[in-house]
């Protein structure tokens, strides 16, 4: 059997960070600036910006123009990667942060102390103690916090193309730029740009842009508005919620309880021509006991995510993807198929008998269909 590559626990469902942004805020956080303090060699840069994280607490805005269709169990998820999302930011070390999802009726926050994440609702008045961490998930306002999602992103691509761009005052500081071009002909991703400040010995991404290959424009731009670069009080990265909290435990099942089917089977070492990425054992829990039928596949930003589905949930997002846009993928014996393609993000649901596949990822649709065609046309 052909062995899986190693993959990364922080990786997004969609693939790497595919998600489109505007940052919104006053003219001069964009305003061209002078001379910026540290290396700005771009490969340098790059290789400080991965080289640990910095502890800093802040808010940033993030907003999404994918236009996904959000239909169950799908919706949290598409509904995130295309409206604007308010984001507060404490940041410790890499395994101990707080970041909050503001809405206009409370917050959403989420904990990671090790390998045990709390997510407390304040209007559902709910703390949620999650364990173990999942390998794959949807997407969460999290993963658009600006210094995790440029170190994600760049570690993804430490291979590709690295070039400076012009520096820029974010949040009051004058800031670096790079940008890194996808190699992959495959990806969606046309460029990553990232602007980062020094901080004592180490480098602090503050803004995140991702454009697609074929259009001119950013199509994800995330930032802090402001920013602090001391690190957080211990007290902010505890929960404190009040005495009639209801309080659950549970393990992860984004995945594994809103799109499974029943009886998945493992997924195969290829697909689509790309090798099947090893997903990491959370705590003591292998990744195909938790997350069972699910596969990664591909490098880089040209990756894409196989979850087995019901054929209700497939019949649901087809029908729902009609508004998007979605249109029917042909060459599927003895079934059906339709795809959402936008200008980042590549969505395939399939179907053939009592069996489903979603693929979603920053790739061609090109590829999914092939990866579609390729499962329903050998399993029976």
């Amino acid at each position: 059997m052909m062995s899986a590559r190693r993959f990364g626990r922080r990786s997004l469902f969609v693939g790497a960070g595919a998600v489109a942004l505007v940052a919104v805020g006053t003219a001069d956080r964009w305003r061209v600036v002078g001379d910026v303090a540290g290396d700005t060699e771009p490969a340098a840069l790059r290789a400080r910006i991965l080289a640990g994280v910095v502890p800093h607490s802040g808010l940033a805005t993030a907003t999404g123009r994918l236009g996904l269709p959000t239909v169950a169990p799908i919706g949290s998820a598409a509904r995130l990667l295309s409206t604007t999302t308010r984001i507060r930011v404490h940041v410790a070390d890499a395994g101990r942060w707080r970041v909050d999802e503001l809405t206009p009726v409370g917050e959403v926050d989420t904990y990671r102390d090790g390998q045990v994440e709390r997510i407390w609702d304040y209007g559902a008045n709910r703390l949620t103690t999650v364990s173990p961490l999942a390998p794959v998930r949807f997407p969460r306002a999290s993963d658009l916090a600006p210094a995790d999602l440029a170190r994600r992103l760049l570690g993804a691509t430490p291979d590709d193309p690295v070039t400076a761009l012009p520096p820029r005052r974010v949040a009051g500081l004058a800031a670096a730029g790079l940008r890194v071009t996808p190699a992959d002909p495959d990806s969606l991703a046309g460029r990553i740009d990232v602007w980062s400040v020094p901080v004592g010995d180490g480098v602090l991404p503050v803004a995140v842009e991702i454009a697609a290959r074929d259009g001119a424009g950013p199509l994800l731009q995330t930032a802090f508005e402001a920013l602090d670069t001391d690190a957080p009080r211990a007290a902010a990265l505890v929960p404190a919620p009040p005495s009639s909290a209801e309080r659950v435990r549970t393990r992860p099942d984004d995945l594994t309880g809103s799109l499974r089917g029943v009886g998945a089977a493992p997924p195969p070492d290829r697909l689509a021509g790309r090798d099947r990425v090893e997903l990491p054992v959370s705590g003591d829990v292998p990744a195909a006991e938790l997350l069972p039928g699910v596969g990664v596949y591909g490098t880089g930003v040209g990756r894409f995510v196989l979850v087995p589905a019901g054929p209700e949930v497939v019949d649901g997002i087809v029908r729902g993807s009609a508004a998007a846009g979605g249109v029917d993928v042909p060459g599927l014996p003895g079934g059906s198929a339709a795809r959402v393609a936008t200008p980042l993000l590549s969505l395939v649901v399939a179907r053939r008998r009592r069996r489903g596949v979603l693929l979603a990822g920053t790739v061609r649709p090109g590829v999914l269909e092939s990866a579609a065609v390729e499962l329903m046309g050998t399993r029976r």
